[in-house]
C-alpha cells in the first residue's frame, strides 16, 4: 500500500513545487525602479536548486495513505500536463501575481508585486521580484481602463498592476501577459496568483520561518501581522516615512517579499519540512483559490480548468448561477475588516410557466469606529498600514447571474451607478457602486428574474466565492428548502 502511494506521490508532488516556486527562489531580490531601467532582472541562476528527491523517498504510513487519497487523485488528473508545467522538454517562465487581498480586486487583490520564475527539469533556477510600480514608462501605449476605474478612481489607462479586472482569472491572465511582453519584452509560459491566504496557508505547513531582520519568526498565525510591521519599517533600514519622508521609504516598502521567499526556500532546502502537511497546504490554497494558475499551453490549461484550479469562472448548463464580485476603488487596505454576509432567495410563482425570482442580499459592515475617516478615493498612504484600514470603503460590486436574467432592480448603490450587461461566459452582470463608512453597514439588493428555463423541479444552483475573498456567511433559500453555511472553498455545488 505505502509503495503504491508512494507512486502515486511521484505525480503528485509537482503541486507541491508550483506552489513553493510562487514562494522560494535562490537568493530572490525586488527591483526598484531605477535598478529596473538599469539592469532588469537579476539572474539567479546557479545555486541552491531544489528538486523532490527527499521527498521521494519517503515511505508513507496507511493514516498519511488515506488522508492524502485527494491530492493523488488530483495529481493524476494534472498528470499528463505536469512534463510542460515543470520544465521537462524545455525550460518554463512563469509570472507569480503577488496579490494583497486587504485591497480587494476581481481576481483576488490589487497587484503588489510580480515575480518571474523559471523552472527547468522541475526545478527553480530563476526567481527575481519587480514591484508592480515598475511596469510603466512614460510614452507607453496602454488600453483605456474599464469604465468604472476612470469614473470612480480616476485611471485613464490601464497599467499592469490595474490589470487584473475580470475575475475570470484566464480572461485577465491573457491581458497580463500581453502587458508584461509589452513592458518587457518577454513572453511567459504562465501566470499564477498568490495572496496572504495561500501564504499563511504554506509557512503553517512548513513551521517558523527565521526572515532575515525579523525581530521573531514568521508564522501562518503572525504573518499577517508581520507583513504589516515590515510594510510600516522596511526590514533593511527601519526607515518609516515619518522617520525618512516618503521617498525613501516608499522605495523599501516591499523588499519583505523576496525575504520571505529566501526564508521558505531556506526550510525547504533543509529537508527539515513536513511534505505531506505541505502538499494538503498547497491543495488547501488552490481550492480556496488563493492559489490561480494559467498556463498558454491548451492541454495544460484544460487540465487546470477541470481541476478548479485556473481561477475561471465556470457556470453550467441548465443551472442557475451566482458569483458575487467586489472591487475596492478606494486605494486603501478595507479589505482587512470589511466582510460581506450574502442571502440569496429564489421564488417561482404559483404559474411556474414564469420565471423565477431572484433576490440577491450583501450586507457590508466595517467594524471600525473611526470619529474622523479618510473618506477619499485618491492614493494616500498615511503614517501606518493601519491607517489604510480605517478608511472608508470605495466599492464597485458586481454580480454575475445565468445569462438570460433580466434586472429589475438594485437597492443600496450610488442610483446612477447601476448597470446591467454581458459578462464573461455569457453570463448576466449587474453592478453597482457605493461608500462604506467606518462604523456603519450597507445592505444592497438586487433583485432579478431568472432565464426561463429554470424550474423548481431539477433546479441546482453553482456558486462561485471570489479569490481572495474572506470565508463567505451564506444563506440560500429556494421555494421551501434552505442552506445555512460558510463558503470557505471557491465553488459549491448544491441541488434541490
Amino acid at each position: 500500500m505505502a509503495a503504491g502511494a508512494n507512486r502515486h506521490l511521484r505525480r503528485t508532488v509537482p503541486i507541491l513545487l508550483l506552489i513553493g516556486m510562487v514562494l522560494s527562489g535562490n537568493q530572490p531580490s525586488i527591483a526598484r525602479p531605477t535598478q529596473w531601467a538599469s539592469s532588469g532582472y537579476a539572474s539567479n541562476s546557479s545555486s541552491g536548486q531544489m528538486n523532490a528527491t527527499s521527498v521521494m523517498s519517503t515511505t508513507l504510513s496507511a493514516g498519511q495513505t488515506q488522508s492524502l487519497l485527494p491530492l493523488f487523485a488530483s495529481g493524476l488528473r494534472l498528470g499528463p500536463a505536469l512534463p510542460t508545467l515543470l520544465g521537462l522538454h524545455a525550460p518554463q517562465t512563469y509570472l507569480i501575481l503577488v496579490q494583497n487581498n486587504q485591497e480587494l480586486r476581481a481576481t483576488g487583490g490589487f497587484i503588489s508585486a510580480l515575480g518571474k520564475v523559471t523552472i527547468d527539469k522541475a526545478k527553480v533556477v530563476d526567481l527575481d521580484f519587480t514591484d508592480s510600480y515598475n511596469l510603466f514608462h512614460d510614452g507607453g501605449q496602454y488600453p483605456p481602463a474599464p469604465v468604472p476605474m476612470q469614473r470612480y478612481m480616476g485611471i485613464p489607462l490601464l497599467l499592469l498592476r490595474d490589470a487584473n479586472w475580470s475575475p475570470d482569472f484566464p480572461t485577465t491572465a491573457k491581458l497580463i501577459k500581453a502587458l508584461y511582453a509589452q513592458e518587457t519584452g518577454m513572453t511567459v509560459d504562465g501566470i499564477i496568483t498568490v495572496d496572504l491566504h495561500a501564504v499563511e496557508l504554506i509557512i503553517d505547513a512548513l513551521g517558523a520561518i527565521e526572515v532575515a531582520g525579523a525581530e521573531q519568526p514568521l508564522t501562518g498565525a503572525n504573518l499577517v501581522e508581520q507583513v504589516q510591521q515590515f510594510w510600516n519599517q522596511p526590514l533593511a533600514t527601519g526607515a518609516t516615512i515619518t522617520t525618512t519622508g516618503l521617498g525613501e521609504w516608499w522605495g523599501q516598502r516591499k523588499d519583505f517579499i523576496p525575504a520571505v521567499a529566501q526564508g521558505v526556500l531556506g526550510r525547504l532546502q533543509s529537508g527539515d519540512v513536513d511534505y505531506f502537511g505541505l502538499l494538503r497546504g498547497a491543495q488547501a490554497a488552490l481550492n480556496e483559490r488563493a492559489v490561480q494558475i494559467w498556463m498558454a499551453d491548451p492541454m495544460a490549461a484544460a487540465q487546470l480548468g477541470e481541476l478548479g484550479w485556473d481561477g475561471s469562472l465556470q457556470p453550467e448548463p441548465d443551472s442557475d448561477f451566482l458569483a458575487l464580485v467586489d472591487t475596492n476603488m478606494g486605494y486603501n487596505k478595507v479589505n482587512a475588516v470589511v466582510k460581506p454576509v450574502l442571502d440569496y432567495t429564489v421564488t417561482w410563482p404559483a404559474d411556474t410557466t414564469q420565471p423565477g425570482l431572484a433576490t440577491a442580499t450583501i450586507t457590508y459592515t466595517h467594524p471600525i469606529t473611526q470619529p474622523d475617516p479618510v473618506c477619499q478615493a485618491t492614493p494616500y498612504y498615511g503614517e501606518t498600514y493601519a491607517d489604510m484600514i480605517e478608511r472608508c470603503y470605495f466599492n464597485y460590486v458586481r454580480l454575475y447571474t445565468p445569462g438570460g436574467s433580466k434586472l429589475i432592480g438594485v437597492e443600496g448603490v450610488d442610483p446612477d451607478s447601476v448597470s446591467s450587461g454581458r459578462g464573461e461566459h455569457n453570463l448576466r452582470l449587474f453592478a453597482g457602486y457605493f461608500i462604506l463608512h467606518p462604523g456603519e453597514q450597507r445592505v444592497v439588493t438586487f433583485r432579478y428574474t431568472l432565464p426561463a428555463h429554470l424550474k423548481p423541479d431539477g433546479y441546482t444552483l453553482v456558486m462561485q466565492r471570489q479569490s481572495g475573498a474572506s470565508p463567505l456567511p451564506l444563506t440560500v433559500r429556494i421555494q421551501e428548502n434552505e442552506m445555512v453555511t460558510r463558503l470557505v472553498d471557491g465553488r459549491l455545488e448544491w441541488a434541490r
